[in-house]
């Protein structure tokens, strides 16, 4: 799945089912599995997208663990019964959708505020955000897991979220040569130190209501 930093999916020619394979870090276990199972709705519904938020909110813990942060598959963050963030949550939550029968896209993220900032001093802390695009009613939507909020009205050949720019879709983390804390920083301040500020115009919005 993974073209590339910065570089698009080509939606007309690839099969929707194509966005149902796992990769490594999102391979499900049996615990998965069985939770998929429990899950009550059709994949043709957003109700099925935010009872799978819910049951990882309600099942996980929030616990701030930097180190392990990027490093774990799924099914090792799901045994562990912590989330250390954004990543992780949305790891869990697309290896569930696809077992679901839901296609899933895993985004990532810069913060714009943090590309500005980057570009008038490098030793600042890098900020982000995780996200999903679910196939759902014959449309892509955007989820935010972590979140749990959907934006229907959602345009997947831009990469400006607003708050957020998009520098890369993936099956998972790991397909993209990110496996920890300090691959994910040095990979995002590479990406973006030389980025055109130009690139941020008007676009999708995430500051809506949660769509049901």
């Amino acid at each position: 799945m993974f073209r590339g930093f910065f570089e698009n999916i080509d939606y007309d020619k690839i099969p929707e089912k194509e966005f149902l394979e796992s990769g490594k870090q999102t391979k499900p276990s049996s615990s998965i599995k069985r939770i998929a199972g429990c899950i009550a709705g059709n994949n043709n519904t957003t109700i099925q997208i935010i009872r799978i938020i819910e049951w990882i909110k309600q099942n996980l813990d929030y616990k701030n663990v930097g180190e392990i942060k990027f490093k774990r598959t799924a099914s090792e963050i799901l045994e562990s019964g912590i989330y250390t963030g954004c990543s992780d949550f949305a790891l869990l939550f697309e290896t569930i959708t696809r077992e679901k029968g839901i296609p899933t896209i895993h985004i990532q993220t810069a913060k714009k505020k943090f590309v500005e900032d980057l570009q008038k001093s490098k030793d600042i802390e890098v900020r982000g955000h995780h996200f999903c695009e679910c196939f759902v009613n014959n449309r892509w939507i955007l989820v935010d897991p972590s979140r749990g909020s959907v934006l229907q009205n959602y345009d997947n050949n831009d990469f400006n979220l607003g708050q957020y720019y998009i520098f890369s879709k993936s099956t998972d983390i790991f397909e993209t040569g990110i496996s920890n804390v300090t691959d994910n920083n040095q990979m995002i301040k590479r990406l973006f130190s030389g980025f055109d500020l130009e690139r941020f115009h008007p676009a999708n919005s995430i500051e809506q209501e949660i769509s049901r």
